[in-house]
């Protein structure tokens, strides 16, 4: 059997981390305390918490945008239950947006002017309550 000698921490460093070595003290042999590599270590993770909650928010919501015929049902149905949004041509411009938000605002949804699989599905419900009826 071999027999392999242990080192101490001296300068040369131990035996399973050669080049790191410490003095009784806790500083490294070059002076250093030994708190700077957790400070160090600390600091790259908050970076990276950092990156990657900035990465998540401008990410958006991960919702699927809706198809050029849903976004059409959507100024549709929104037209059909008495909120204009001006030309139906599946183009969500500046009045489509205020029809959206003026529903939202009548249905008690967050109020955001944006169209979405949400707004479509309580745009239908809405309109298969009143019987699909125009207004």
């Amino acid at each position: 059997m071999v027999e392999y000698p242990i080192r101490s921490c001296g300068a040369e460093g131990s035996r399973y981390f050669p080049g790191m070595s410490h003095d009784p003290s806790g500083a490294d042999v070059d002076g250093d305390p030994g708190w700077i590599g957790l400070l160090g270590a600390a600091a790259m993770l908050i970076a990276a918490v950092l990156v990657a909650v900035a990465l998540w928010h401008f990410a958006g919501s991960g919702a699927p945008a809706l198809t050029p015929a849903e976004l059409g049902e959507t100024e549709s149905l929104l037209n059909q239950l008495g909120f204009p949004p001006g030309p139906v041509d599946g183009v969500i411009d500046a009045q489509s947006q205020s029809a959206i938000r003026d529903f939202q605002v009548t249905a008690g949804l967050r109020i955001d002017g944006k169209p979405s699989i949400a707004l479509l599905d309580e745009l239908r419900a809405a309109s298969a309550e009143l019987g699909g009826s125009e207004r």
